[in-house]
């Protein structure tokens, strides 16, 4: 019973990481978005410096989720042989690396995750 229950923490941990990384996506999608406007209406590089600082934290908080979920799915594995990945779990399997040379999370949306 113990395993069940472990496993069911382990799910839900796993629930949370997935929504987390989504969320996350979406805003980086969105900083990404400002800041090519920014660019394209030549704005003052103060406003472009403070997206890029903004943009450049976002990414590397989401590398750190997808790291914390890739590690968390396989962990699940390993210890709850039988019981269903958590929806959205697959997906952090392959986001670490898409196979096309793009780093995790580099333009929003981490690898093997269509943008929503």
């Amino acid at each position: 019973m113990a395993v069940s229950k472990d496993c069911a923490d382990r799910r839900t941990a796993i629930e949370r990481l997935v929504a987390e990384i989504r969320s996350l996506a979406t805003t980086t999608d969105g900083s990404e978005d400002q800041l090519a406007a920014l660019t394209a209406a030549h704005a003052d590089p103060e406003s472009i410096a403070s997206v890029q600082e903004r943009l450049s934290a976002e990414r590397e908080r989401l590398a750190e989720l997808i790291a914390a979920g890739e590690a968390a799915v396989e962990e699940f594995r390993s210890e709850c042989v039988g019981h269903p990945l958590p929806p959205g779990a697959a997906e952090l399997l392959t986001a670490g690396s898409s196979g096309d040379g793009r780093e995790a999370g580099a333009e929003g949306t981490p690898p093997g995750r269509p943008r929503p």
